[in-house]
């Protein structure tokens, strides 16, 4: 397996550092959840961020449905033509499968990029426990939903089924995961709601992710790039849909998780 050097993402950084400028931040999401329409809101997302359909008139979902996928064919392109080699794309892409592509990170041996995985295979089986406990399934069932290969071991998280969220919490004490899982079981506790887990597990790796703006050169910027876009346009998705369906703005809100900038 060959690999080239840092150097030769020169290019690659500078290109994602100048689209980092038209990602769009976390208040603009807030103040579009706010009004009255979709067209409204879209106006202010589109005003902040760099779209190639900007001009498209989104009315029905599958105008939304259509938008998002040639957007995100647009930066499937990006990857291609940013990556050198293909084992890296894979990487990337193979994101959301994190426990397919940990491996092949591995032998490429970007610390940043792993533990990104690692972390992803944690909070994955940490919803995993945490609906379970809520909709008292069966051990076995939990057994088998599991993912090995992130930095929780997977026999902590089996001897945690039976204790309670705050129990659980103390286990998790000396964890990087411990100040998001408080956060989201206390709100489940109070409102039986999984919108605070899904929100803090995704700021936990939005935050993990701006790490990767102090790196000059390498992959880590591109891959950075890459997964912020992809947040970017699903909480596009999370807008329009909302919009389209007269969610109230608040409830809106409450979904919206931290951005790249």
């Amino acid at each position: 397996m060959k690999k080239i050097s840092r150097l030769d993402y020169a290019y690659a950084v500078g290109r994602v550092r100048a689209l980092e400028n038209y990602l769009v931040a976390r208040p603009s999401f807030m103040e579009a959840a706010g009004e009255k329409d979709l067209s409204s809101a879209l106006k202010i997302i589109f005003d902040e961020g760099q779209f190639h359909l900007e001009k498209i008139e989104i009315e029905d979902s599958d105008k939304l449905d259509e938008f998002l996928e040639k957007e995100e064919a647009a930066l499937l392109d990006l990857v291609s033509s940013l990556l050198h080699e293909k084992e890296m794309e894979r990487i990337v892409l193979g994101v959301d499968q994190p426990h397919k592509v940990l491996a092949l990170s591995r032998q490429w041996n970007v610390p940043f990029i792993t533990e990104y995985l690692r972390h992803k295979i944690d909070l994955g089986n940490l919803k995993i426990l945490c609906r379970s406990k809520y909709m008292e399934l069966p051990l076995d069932k939990l057994e088998r939903s599991l993912i090995k290969g992130g930095f929780l071991d997977v026999g902590i998280l089996l001897g945690s089924f039976d204790l309670s969220y705050g129990e659980v919490g103390e286990r998790l004490q000396a964890s990087a995961y411990h100040p998001a899982w408080i956060r989201a079981t206390d709100e489940l506790i109070e409102n039986e709601t999984f919108i605070a887990l899904e929100r803090e597990f995704e700021n936990f790796l939005m935050n993990y992710l701006r790490r990767a703006k102090y790196i000059v050169f390498g992959p880590e910027p591109v891959f950075a790039y890459v997964l912020a876009r992809k947040r970017e346009l699903q909480l596009l998705r999370l807008l329009g849909v909302g919009k389209l369906n007269r969610i109230p703005a608040e409830m809106l809100r409450q979904r919206m998780s931290e951005t790249y900038v």
